[in-house]
Parts: C-alpha cells; sequence; structure tokens
C-alpha cells in the first residue's frame, strides 16, 4: 500500500498497465520465439522419421533418410499483425549422414501466436 501513497506512481501505474496490455496482442516473434518454434518443427519431423529422398530410377529404388540438425538462427525483420507474422531468417543446419558440415539458409516462416505460444506454420 506504500506504493499507492505517492502521487506519480498513481499515476504511472495505471498508465503503464495500459501500455503493457495494448502492446501484448500485437507483437512480433523475439529471435528466442522463431529459434525455438524452428527448432520444435525440425525435432517433429525429424521424430516422424526425418527427410526422406528416394534416389533410385525405373524400377531401381532406393530410399535414404537424414535428420535435420539446427544450429543457429537469426532473425532479420518480421512483417504483420493480428499475431500472425512473416519473419526472414537464416538459419545454419547440417543434414547427416548426407552432409556433415553446416549450410546457411535464407528463409521466411510464417509464425502464429497462439495459446501454446508462437508456433510455424506450414
Amino acid at each position: 500500500m506504500a506504493l499507492i501513497k505517492r502521487p506519480g506512481v498513481a499515476v504511472l501505474l495505471p498508465l503503464l498497465c495500459a501500455l503493457v496490455a495494448c502492446g501484448a496482442d500485437n507483437h512480433e516473434p523475439g529471435q528466442r520465439d522463431l529459434e525455438a518454434a524452428i527448432r520444435e518443427r525440425i525435432e517433429h519431423d525429424n521424430d516422424r522419421g526425418g527427410v526422406k529422398i528416394n534416389l533410385g530410377s525405373a524400377g531401381a529404388f532406393q530410399n535414404l533418410r537424414f535428420d535435420i540438425r539446427l544450429h543457429t538462427v537469426s532473425k532479420h525483420h518480421c512483417t504483420g499483425g493480428d499475431r500472425v507474422y512473416v519473419c526472414d531468417v537464416t538459419y545454419t543446419a547440417s543434414f547427416p549422414p548426407v552432409k556433415e558440415e553446416q549450410e546457411s539458409i535464407d528463409t521466411q516462416v510464417t509464425m502464429f501466436d497462439g495459446p501454446g505460444g508462437w508456433r510455424l506454420i506450414e
């Protein structure tokens, strides 16, 4: 209660609460949000069997399976609003056993801020 007795705080507190409430519904995903969402998607895909490539031709089919390993994610910029944003990102990944070296990939991802937090939209 001692906080409210100060006249400046009594005016500032409701204003601060209003600013926080207004900004909460319309903020773009941060670096950590993007990295977590991309990592979650890649881990989900890896858990479902990874990526499969058909290396065969007419009657000689051979599937090669590999997982994607995410190393870094860099956010460049996002556009959008109303909890949906399209973000330009660069991430580095490797694709063992096909490619052990890290590869840098520039791409756009669509993000949705739902009840469970930021998620990638396919």
